[in-house]
C-alpha cells in the first residue's frame, strides 16, 4: 500500500510538471507555430533552420525544421551547428569583459597598451584607440574596410591582416560616424590573447563554452568540416537553389573568429541568451561576469542611423538603435531588443533579447534570407508582447520579391553586354602578363595560358580566376572557384611606351566583386614568387663577377623552408666567427664559470697558435680604438660582448677567445651540428694566417647558429635573446639590411678582410615573421661585394615577403 502511494504520488507530480511546462509553452509559443514557420521556409526558400526561445532563465522550446543539406533527408535538430558568423562578435566583448571582471584590463585603456605594434593610418587614432572602440564600429575606418582579405578568406595571419591598417585611410573623423568593421575585432582577439595568454579560440572554448555548457559549440571555423552534425550553406543563382560544399574553404578563415567564425546550435545558442538575460549567470547557477558587465556589454556607445520601414513593415519601425559591444540595441513595440545578426554564404542568424519581459529568441538558418528569420522572430515577439496581430511572412515577402526581381534586372544588364569586336587589344597577350602588386591583398601573377590568361592571387586564392579578352585592354574574370560566381571585369591601362601601368576591376552588377574595385594592381618588378625566380635573380647579381665566389643559405624560422648555394663551401670567416664566440661566452656563463657582469683587465698580448711565440694587434688595424685605451684596466664581459659585435672589435674578441677558449667554440658548434665552423684563433695572428691556420665557416653552418638564435635554443631562450638584442645594436648595416624597408629589424653580424665580404643575420618582418640569411663572398673589392650581397638580401626580402 504504501508503495503504491509513493507511486501515485511520483506520477502526479510528474504530470503537474508536465502541465507547468505545457502551460508555460502556451503563453509564449504561438499557436500554429510549427506551420508557420514550415509556411516562412517555404515561401524563402529555407532548406534547413532551427529555433531557440528562452523565458525566466528556462528553455522553453528548441527545436530544427527542414534539412541541413538539399538532396540529403537528414534533418536539422536543436543540436545542428550553424555559421553564426557576426554573432560571434558578442562573444568577444564578452570574454573582454571577463577580463576586465578579473582586473586583468579596463575598457579605457588604449590598445597600444597591448599591442604595441598595432598601426592606424592617424597618429592621433592610433595612440588614443581604446579597447572599448574596437567593438562599435567609429574609428574612422570606411565600412566593411579590409573585408576582401577577410571574406572569402586570405592566407594572411591575423597579426597580418592587423599590420596592414597602418595603409589604410581613414573616411571618417574618430568616434564621428558609425560605420561597420570586423578587422577591429581581430585586435580584440590579440588583445585577448595577450592579456589571458590562451588564443582567442581558446579562451572561448574553455572559458565561455564549457562553462555555459554550450557542449557541440566550435570557436575554430576551420574544425567546421569535422564536425558530425553540420548545416550546409546553400545560394539561390539564376532562380535555382544551391548547395555551396565549398563554404569550408570560401567563408571565412581562422584568422577572422573573432570577428564571425564561431558556428553554433540552437540548443547552445539558447543556453547563451539565457546567461546574457540573467546577467552573466549560467543555466547551471555558475557565473561568467559580473552583473555590472551587462551594462557595459548592453549600452549604446555608437548610435546608428534609423531607417524608415516601409508601409507593409510598419509595426517594425525604429525610434532608436545603437551600437552597444558586440551587441546592437533598439527599440520594438515600445520594448528594448538586444540582438544581433550574422551573415556569411549561405548562412543568416539572428538572436532578439527582450530584458523586460525576460524572452530571448533566436533563429538559425542555411540559406541567405533575412526575411525567413524577422518573420518568426517578430512573430513570436508579438505573441508575448500581446501585440495587435501583423503578417510578417507577407511583408518581409514583399521585399524579398522586389530584391529577387532588382536581381533579374541586373542579371539581364549583365547578360546584354556585348564585345565591341573593332576594339582591338593594344597589346600582345603575353604583353599583359606578370607580376602585379596591390598594397592590400598582396601579389597577383597574370600568366599567358595556352587558351589566354589566368589569374593567380597568391595570398587569396579563392579570387583565382581565368581572363577572357572582351574587347579593347578589357578582360572578364571568371571565378575558378565557381561558387564564387560572376566575376569582374579587368580594365588594363598603358603608358606612353605601350607597358602596362596598372590594373583595375570594375564591377559587373554583382556584390560578390564590389570589393574589389578598391584594388589597384600595378606590375611589380620586384616581386619573386618562387625559388626558381629567386635563384635567377641571385645569379643576375653574381654573374658579371666571374672571378668571384658566393654563397648563400636561407631559412625560414616558422615554417623552415631552405634555400641554398653553395652552402657547404668553405668561406674565411672573418668577423662572422665572433657570433660563435658570443655563444660560447653566454655557454660558460650559464654554467657558473663566470657572470657576465664580472670584470677582466684588458691587455693586448696573445699567443700565437702557429709557434706559441706571442703577439699584439695594432689599433689602427682594428674597427675599434676605444678599448686599447683602456689597456691596464677592467671591463666587463658584457661590455667586451657589446664592442666585439656592434663594432667588430678584434682585442675585445681575442680576450673573449682566451677567456672561453678555442676548442670549447668548436665544441659547442659541433652540438648544435655546425661541423665545418673552425675557430682556430683569436685575430691578427699573422704567423698562423701565413701556414693557411684560419678561421673558416659556411654559409650552411653559420645559418645553424642564426637559427638556434631565432628560436630561442643557443644556451637557453633567456642566453638567446640577449645575444640577439646585441645583434640588434649592430652599427656595420651595408649589406642584409641596407636595402630592406626601414620597419624591417635586423640582427647582424659582418665580417671583412682584403678581398673577403660576409654577412650573416636575422631578418624580422613588422608581422612577426623572421627568417636567417647568410651570406658570404670572396674575391671583390669591398665596394663591389656590398652592393652585390645587399642586392641578394634585398632578393630574398621580396621573395619571403611576399610568401
Amino acid at each position: 500500500m504504501m508503495l503504491h502511494k509513493m507511486r501515485t504520488g511520483l506520477v502526479t507530480m510528474l504530470l503537474c510538471f508536465l502541465l507547468a511546462d505545457a502551460k508555460a509553452q502556451q503563453q509564449v509559443l504561438p499557436p500554429g507555430l510549427d506551420a508557420y514557420v514550415s509556411q516562412v521556409m517555404q515561401s524563402f526558400q529555407v532548406p534547413g533552420l532551427s529555433i531557440g526561445i528562452v523565458k525566466d532563465g528556462k528553455i522553453v522550446m528548441v527545436k530544427g525544421y527542414g534539412v541541413k543539406k538539399l538532396g540529403d533527408p537528414a534533418p536539422v535538430d536543436e543540436n545542428t551547428l550553424f555559421s553564426i558568423a557576426s554573432n560571434s562578435k558578442a562573444f568577444t566583448s564578452t570574454a573582454m569583459a571577463m577580463l576586465v571582471d578579473e582586473g586583468k584590463l579596463n575598457w579605457e585603456d588604449k590598445v597600444i597598451k597591448y599591442l604595441p605594434w598595432f598601426k592606424m593610418s592617424d597618429d592621433y587614432v592610433t595612440t588614443n584607440l581604446t579597447l572599448r572602440d574596437l567593438f562599435v564600429h567609429h574609428s574612422g575606418l570606411t565600412a566593411y574596410a579590409n573585408d576582401v582579405l577577410l571574406f572569402p578568406p586570405s592566407t594572411f595571419t591575423r597579426k597580418e591582416l592587423l599590420s596592414k591598417l597602418k595603409d589604410v585611410k581613414l573616411s571618417h573623423d574618430f568616434r564621428t560616424v558609425y560605420a561597420y568593421d570586423n578587422i577591429l575585432y581581430l585586435a580584440a582577439g590579440e588583445v585577448i590573447e595577450v592579456v589571458s595568454g590562451m588564443s582567442w579560440e581558446d579562451f572561448v572554448k574553455t572559458k565561455i563554452f564549457h562553462k555555459i555548457g554550450m557542449n557541440n559549440s566550435i570557436s575554430r571555423f576551420s574544425t567546421l568540416r569535422q564536425q558530425p552534425n553540420i548545416a550546409y550553406s546553400h545560394v539561390l543563382r539564376d532562380g535555382e537553389l544551391r548547395v555551396i560544399d565549398s563554404f569550408f574553404d570560401q567563408n571565412i578563415g581562422d584568422a577572422s573568429n573573432p570577428a564571425g567564425g564561431i558556428a553554433s546550435s540552437a540548443q547552445d545558442m539558447s543556453k547563451w541568451l539565457i546567461t546574457q538575460l540573467d546577467s552573466g549567470r549560467t543555466p547551471d547557477h555558475s557565473r561568467l561576469y559580473k552583473p555590472s558587465s551587462t551594462t557595459e556589454l548592453w549600452k549604446i556607445i555608437r548610435p546608428m542611423p534609423v531607417g524608415k520601414e516601409p508601409e507593409w513593415l510598419k509595426p517594425a519601425q525604429k525610434h532608436f538603435s545603437g551600437y552597444a559591444l558586440g551587441f546592437r540595441t533598439y527599440d520594438y513595440r515600445q520594448h528594448q531588443v538586444v540582438g544581433h545578426g550574422g551573415l556569411l554564404t549561405g548562412f543568416v542568424s539572428q538572436i532578439a533579447m527582450i530584458p523586460a519581459l525576460n524572452l530571448g529568441v533566436v533563429v538559425l538558418t542555411n540559406q541567405l534570407s533575412t526575411g525567413a528569420y524577422w518573420s518568426i522572430i517578430n512573430h513570436i515577439l508579438d505573441f508575448n508582447m500581446k501585440a495587435e496581430p501583423f503578417d510578417w511572412l507577407a511583408g518581409y515577402k514583399k521585399g524579398w520579391d522586389a530584391s529577387a526581381t532588382r536581381r533579374d534586372s541586373l542579371q539581364k544588364t549583365r547578360s546584354q553586354l556585348m564585345p565591341d569586336n573593332s576594339l582591338r587589344m593594344s597589346l600582345p597577350l603575353e604583353k599583359y602578363a606578370g607580376v602585379f602588386k596591390d598594397e592590400l591583398i598582396g601579389p597577383i601573377e597574370i600568366k599567358k595560358e595556352a587558351n589566354g590568361l589566368s589569374m593567380t592571387f597568391v595570398k587569396s586564392p579563392n579570387y583565382d580566376a581565368d581572363l577572357v579578352h572582351f574587347h579593347g585592354d578589357l578582360f572578364r574574370a571568371h571565378f575558378k572557384n565557381k561558387n564564387m560566381g560572376e566575376g569582374p571585369f579587368l580594365s588594363f591601362s598603358l603608358n606612353p611606351d605601350r607597358t602596362v601601368r596598372d590594373a583595375r576591376f570594375i564591377s559587373t552588377f554583382s556584390d560578390a566583386d564590389r570589393d574589389l574595385e578598391d584594388l589597384v594592381l600595378k606590375p611589380d618588378q620586384k616581386a619573386i614568387l618562387d625559388t626558381a625566380a629567386l635563384r635567377k635573380r641571385i645569379t643576375a647579381e653574381t654573374a658579371p663577377h666571374k672571378n668571384a665566389d658566393f654563397a648563400v643559405a636561407f631559412r625560414d624560422v616558422e615554417t623552415n623552408e631552405t634555400f641554398l648555394i653553395n652552402d657547404k663551401t668553405s668561406f674565411h670567416a672573418a668577423s662572422t666567427m665572433k657570433t660563435p664566440v658570443m655563444a660560447e661566452v653566454f655557454k660558460q656563463a650559464e654554467k657558473g664559470k663566470f657572470a657576465i657582469t664580472d670584470s677582466i683587465k684588458v691587455y693586448n698580448s696573445f699567443k700565437s697558435i702557429a709557434d706559441g711565440s706571442r703577439y699584439s694587434i695594432s689599433a689602427k688595424d682594428d674597427s675599434e680604438q676605444a678599448l686599447y685605451k683602456k689597456i691596464g684596466a677592467k671591463v666587463s664581459i658584457d661590455e667586451l660582448l657589446l664592442l666585439m659585435i656592434t663594432k667588430s672589435s678584434n682585442l675585445a674578441t681575442n680576450i673573449l677567445i682566451d677567456l672561453v677558449g678555442a676548442k670549447n667554440v668548436n665544441k659547442t658548434m659541433r652540438s648544435i651540428g655546425a661541423h665545418k665552423i673552425q675557430v682556430l684563433r683569436g685575430v691578427e695572428d699573422g704567423k698562423a694566417f701565413d701556414k693557411g691556420m684560419n678561421n673558416t665557416v659556411t654559409a650552411y653552418d653559420l645559418m645553424l647558429v642564426f637559427e638556434q638564435l631565432a628560436k630561442g635554443k643557443m644556451v637557453s631562450k633567456k642566453a638567446s635573446d640577449a645575444m640577439i638584442e646585441i645583434l640588434f645594436q649592430q652599427t656595420f648595416r651595408s649589406v642584409i639590411p641596407a636595402r630592406l624597408p626601414k620597419d624591417v629589424r635586423v640582427a647582424n653580424k659582418t665580417g671583412s678582410i682584403t678581398g673577403i665580404y660576409n654577412d650573416s643575420g636575422i631578418v624580422y618582418l613588422p608581422d612577426g615573421r623572421k627568417y636567417v640569411v647568410i651570406l658570404l663572398s670572396k674575391g671583390l673589392e669591398e665596394a663591389a661585394a656590398k652592393k652585390t650581397l645587399a642586392a641578394i638580401s634585398e632578393h630574398i626580402y621580396n621573395y619571403y615577403s611576399n610568401k
